[in-house]
């Protein structure tokens, strides 16, 4: 699970930071307009974020048990 969460995390983090991926453009295949852009990248930002901090607790959950 914590692998999964940072693949997850590192891809959502550089598809926010680089702008590219069908969520940058609408239904109609037209791109977005920049306060769109703007929001879309700030919320795959902070999903990345979260889930390297998943990835982080369930990391240190995994080490502590064994």
């Amino acid at each position: 699970m914590p692998i999964l969460a940072l693949i997850g995390g590192i891809f959502f983090i550089f598809v926010g930071i680089t702008g590219k991926g069908r969520a940058f453009k609408s239904k109609m295949g037209t791109p977005l307009s920049a306060k769109e852009v703007k929001t879309v990248k700030f919320t795959y930002i902070i999903v990345g974020a979260l889930l390297l901090l998943v990835a982080l607790i369930n990391g240190i959950e995994l080490l502590s048990i064994a």
